[in-house]
């Protein structure tokens, strides 16, 4: 039973992983042979293509971290810190670019008539752009800044071993700990600004489901199938960033627990579903994908049949 949750861990964490992957380089290739065929880009094109190749790669990441906390002991190595600062680094640039993507829908689909939103629906390109360069270099020295944890961590484990191990090796964790909880606190914020954007879209879809039965006019025109589209993108999100903070928490809980290596591939499990479920949502919530999508099965479809004849 000791060997076999572990297995079953990194089993469960590869698949989705793998499944992940593949839709979100499903995704960045509609959108490349759009842009190929088009000669232009929309922002929400531009930032999905930028938050798939993200994610591609934080899932590479949590792959080889997978294999890493499996076969290896609990010796921190440089080759292991280096992975680390990536995924912290792939994990804030994929959340931020989700969170951007949030509000890029909330501020063109959303109607209110404040000022601060108009202001900021009518600038629409330049706020979402701003965020986007903001959540770079957010994810950029936040990353810094965990390195003095790690690297920390890493100088304590190359240490001889003193009399007492134990509290050599509490203290490694301990410094791991804060770590994980910094990340964690950092998360928070985008977690917020998803919620809000979510709160807004419901508001205006409510407002505006009102303003229709009033006029005496069908419920499912485009507008509201607009609002309908961004509050299920926002929704999932916003639900599936739950499900992360609970990943993360599950890791930090590792902390206390006898086997730490468990409670880490549990987390890590947990943290490869979401992007791989956000991608998902997203191909068959978006028009253009999920026909691609359709129209790949189709093509394997005709080809099965042709083959059969």
């Amino acid at each position: 039973m000791t060997i076999v949750v572990p297995i079953l861990c990194v089993v469960v964490t590869i698949s989705e992983s793998l499944l992940g992957i593949g839709c979100n380089g499903f995704i960045c290739l509609v959108n490349c042979i759009n842009l190929i065929k088009s000669k232009k880009m929309s922002l929400s094109e531009f930032l999905i293509t930028s938050l798939t190749i993200s994610r591609i790669f934080f899932l590479c990441i949590i792959v080889a971290d997978v294999f890493m906390i499996f076969y290896f002991d609990s010796e921190i190595t440089r080759g292991m810190q280096i992975f680390s600062l990536l995924w912290i680094f792939a994990n804030f640039l994929s959340i931020w670019l989700a969170t951007c993507l949030s509000i890029l829908y909330c501020l063109k689909i959303a109607n209110f008539s404040h000022r601060v939103f108009l202001w900021l629906k009518w600038r629409v390109f330049y706020v979402v752009k701003g965020i986007l360069l903001v959540s770079v270099l957010f994810s950029f020295f936040s990353t810094l800044a965990m390195l003095k944890g790690f690297d920390s961590t890493f100088r304590s484990a190359q240490m001889t071993c003193t009399a007492n191990c134990t509290k050599d090796i509490r203290e490694q964790q301990s410094i791991l700990f804060y770590t994980y909880i910094s990340m964690a606190l950092c998360m928070v914020i985008p977690f917020i600004v998803s919620l809000i954007s979510y709160i807004l879209v419901i508001l205006s879809l409510r407002r505006h489901t009102q303003q229709m039965q009033n006029n005496g006019i069908g419920s499912r025109d485009p507008s509201t199938e607009a609002h309908v589209r961004a509050t299920k993108i926002t929704l999932s999100f916003v639900f599936l960033f739950i499900m992360y903070l609970v990943a993360f928490f599950i890791i930090i809980l590792g902390f206390f627990l006898p086997d730490i290596k468990l409670a880490w591939m549990t987390g890590e499990l947990i943290l490869a579903a979401h992007p791989s479920v956000h991608s998902i949502i997203l191909i068959f919530v978006n028009n253009k994908l999920k026909q691609a999508f359709l129209g790949v099965f189709q093509i394997k479809k005709w080809g099965m049949k042709g083959g059969a004849k």
